[in-house]
């Protein structure tokens, strides 16, 4: 998904090499990264980023993941280096809000730059396939029935209080 999407934006990719290997009676299927650290290289003669280096993973080993891509020595004002989070599942309900349904995004990639320290940035997000995405999230309003209707007052009261 990830070289598709640098495909589509105009980069040259190149891929880490799978082989299988034999152990025992089972074949595994075994890649060997660029650099021990990187999945893909993309390249491109346009600015601002005419060559990435990028590592995919899932949201829950990023942390990993930095671990392995921080020692490799590559000039971040020549090349950057990336890593690619995808966040997929189903469409799940943020909870924080009971006045209304809001919708996480889901089906995108985050992305972490060295240059940045590996901060994530709402910005920083790469729609996956066909779907539009945005920075803001869905929302969806709920009617809301009061807990404690309201009394009405009658004329009279209302004359007796001035």
């Amino acid at each position: 998904m990830a070289r598709r999407e640098l495909e589509r934006q105009g980069y040259l990719v190149h891929t880490a090499v799978r082989s299988a290997q034999k152990r025992g009676p089972i074949w595994i299927s075994q890649t060997t990264d660029i650099f021990n650290a990187f999945d893909l290289i993309a390249t491109r003669i346009d600015p601002p980023n005419p060559i990435r280096f990028v590592q995919v993973t899932t949201i829950s080993h990023v942390s990993e993941r930095i671990r392995k891509v921080d020692p490799v020595p590559i000039n971040t004002g020549l090349a950057s280096v990336e890593i690619w989070a995808y966040v997929g599942g189903q469409k799940r309900l943020d909870r924080r809000y009971k006045d209304r349904k809001v919708w996480l995004p889901r089906n995108y990639f985050q992305v972490y730059l060295k240059a940045r320290n590996w901060e994530p940035d709402q910005r920083d997000r790469v729609g996956v396939g066909e779907t539009e995405f945005g920075p803001e999230l869905e929302t969806e309003r709920s009617r809301r029935t009061r807990g404690v209707p309201r009394i009405a007052v009658s004329p009279r009261r209302k004359a007796l209080r001035k």
